[in-house]
């Protein structure tokens, strides 16, 4: 919760900065994504702008590679930290823009997950019991991580009178997954006049995660290969660049290791992080 709380933190201050940039909006506004749009607007539920965050991000980019041309420049030829500092900008803008986007996406496959397993347990409560809030209870105390969560918000509301069928659509049109949402308002429909494709939707929502396991199947190998020969060959090619010229026995080289480390930490997040949750890993 702490480290959340902290995160928002973070996200707030690059807004800020982001709303105060000079001639930022302008460019912020036509290089912003619509998945990280879409990403901001699920995580912090409409409250932050993602354009102002995007500005944001682009002023630390900035300042990063500055910062690190200035200091660079103290043991490397100017030209050399230049490139370096646009490297070292350009892969924090994009870190921090592809972390928003991956915790999105990452609860995205977490909900997609457990989406038809949601949904029967939603149907089978309710025509063995006939009760709706029943069937959101049941589900509120499932072991389905951020749904159960989501529907063990809903059981203050009910108790309070608020009608379950407003609740189950206010969720589905906020939550990320189009499976989930189409089974939610199928249920809906269900519940007020008996008849839906609630069947069909179950099914092809199973359809959907066996569909997905197999493409995953096939993209595991090749980009494990990518992942290796990158890990392997990247520091031989830059020892090999700095034997050329010459530059062993200047001090970056000691950077070296850490750069492997960071390096190889930045691939392993980025490969198939949400596969990974959907494979059960």
């Amino acid at each position: 919760m702490q480290m959340r709380e902290r995160s928002l933190d973070y996200i707030r201050l690059l807004a800020k900065l982001g709303k105060k940039g000079p001639g930022i909006a302008q460019i912020s506004n036509r290089i912003t994504p619509k998945q990280f749009s879409k990403a901001v607007e699920y995580l912090y539920h409409d409250t932050l702008c993602p354009v102002s965050i995007t500005g944001g991000v682009v002023l630390v980019s900035l300042a990063l590679f500055g910062l690190s041309t200035i200091i660079l420049s103290l043991f490397v030829n100017p030209i050399s930290a230049f490139v370096l500092g646009i490297t070292i900008g350009l892969m924090s803008y994009f870190i921090i823009m592809n972390g928003l986007i991956s915790r999105y996406n990452s609860q995205l496959v977490q909900i997609e997950k457990v989406a038809p397993y949601v949904l029967e347990e939603l149907a089978t409560i309710y025509l063995t019991t006939g009760s709706v809030f029943e069937a959101i209870q049941y589900v509120s105390k499932g072991e389905y991580s951020l749904v159960s969560e989501a529907f063990l918000k809903m059981i203050i509301p009910l108790n309070q009178g608020e009608a379950p069928e407003r609740l189950l659509m206010g969720f589905a049109i906020n939550q990320p997954s189009f499976t989930l949402r189409r089974g939610l308002l199928a249920f809906i429909q269900f519940i007020e006049s008996s008849t839906s494709n609630l069947d069909a939707v179950i099914v092809d929502a199973h359809e959907n995660i066996q569909r997905r396991y197999e493409k995953l199947t096939i993209q595991w190998e090749s980009r494990m290969m990518v992942y290796t020969g990158l890990l392997v060959f990247l520091p031989i090619i830059i020892i090999l660049g700095l034997a050329i010229r010459g530059l062993l026995d200047n001090p970056l080289i000691l950077l070296l290791p850490a750069f492997q480390f960071g390096f190889s930490k930045l691939l392993h997040s980025s490969l198939l992080p949400n596969e990974n949750i959907l494979l059960g890993e």
